[in-house]
């Protein structure tokens, strides 16, 4: 018979003999049962916690939907508030535009311009005799090149690569919208040099709303020049200036699409077509003249001539 060890527990109720046998089974009976109980519960808490993280994940994916839909609300909120801030600056423009046209007016006449009635008879009346006289009128050569350094004639600039909008109703590039253009834009590279096209002193160098930085220039007989977009400038405000004079160079700043220079040409109160005096020369000048019937053109090369006979007598 072989060796057993055994093993006696008493308590209140006798004792009892175990072999080591019988104590290692049951031992591992429990552990087993310990080993299903926990892998029992980590089953429950897994299928609980996965359904947490379900849960969690509808959650998220609702929030993200939301989210989204936040954020594509706000962009176009801010599209809208960018349009609002583009249409209100735009009319900002044209009410400074039609500020400046009043002003000149009044300017002109002395008066409030409600009687545009009976100025407007005058200067029909006015225009119709300045054609007639114009007709007439013969310029000799030296008269001519003083008319040409008194009066915005030629380009503003040596090199461009084309006329990119014209004087006229367009669809404006950034509103969208049918809108007057009061100059000729010509398209150029940043920093492209700007030439004053007449004698005349700056009125205004600086910046100005849509225009970006601004250069607004007074030329004898009521005639002035405008360019917007510029980059820098190469005058200030009260400087002489002498036809062909650099004054400024092509940028890109203000309601701007791109590198161009905004030309304009006004006589007192009117803007006018800069093409026709971008294009004036000894051989068709007479003709731009008849197209620009509002300028007095008679008076004007009139009081050219006295201003070139007085010099010649001195």
């Amino acid at each position: 018979m072989r060796n057993r060890m055994m093993v006696t527990i008493s308590d209140i109720h006798g004792s009892r003999q175990y072999t080591m046998h019988q104590l290692v089974r049951k031992l591992l009976l429990w552990i087993a049962v310990a080993i299903v109980l926990i892998i029992a519960a980590g089953a429950i808490f897994i299928k609980l916690l996965s359904a947490k993280v379900d849960d969690l994940d509808k959650k998220t994916r609702e929030y993200q939907a939301v989210q989204q839909l936040l954020v594509a609300q706000n962009s176009k909120l801010l599209e809208s508030k960018k349009r609002l801030e583009e249409k209100i600056a735009h009319k900002g423009d044209e009410l400074e535009l039609m500020n400046e046209q009043l002003t000149q007016i009044e300017k002109i006449i002395g008066l409030k311009p409600d009687i545009g009635d009976a100025f407007d008879a005058r200067l029909e009346k006015a225009r119709r005799k300045s054609v007639e006289d114009l007709q007439k009128a013969r310029l000799t050569v030296a008269e001519l090149s003083l008319l040409n350094r008194s009066i915005p004639t030629g380009m503003p600039l040596k090199h461009y690569d084309r006329i990119s909008d014209k004087f006229g109703y367009r669809m404006h590039p950034v509103l969208h919208e049918r809108r007057f253009h009061f100059g000729t834009d010509f398209a150029a590279a940043v920093g492209t040099p700007v030439y004053a096209p007449a004698d005349g002193v700056v009125e205004y160098a600086k910046r100005k709303k849509g225009y970006g930085n601004f250069l607004l220039i007074n030329h004898p007989f009521g005639f002035k020049t405008a360019y917007g977009h510029l980059s820098r400038f190469a005058v200030r405000e009260g400087d002489y200036v002498r036809k062909g004079d650099l004054i400024a160079y092509v940028g890109n700043t203000g309601r701007s699409t791109g590198p161009h220079l905004h030309y304009e040409v006004r006589y007192l109160y009117r803007w006018l077509d800069p093409m026709h005096f971008v294009k004036w020369s000894h051989r068709n000048y007479k003709k731009i003249m008849l197209q620009e019937s509002l300028i007095h053109w008679s008076a004007l090369l009139n009081l050219l001539q006295t201003r070139y006979r007085l010099t010649q007598s001195e």
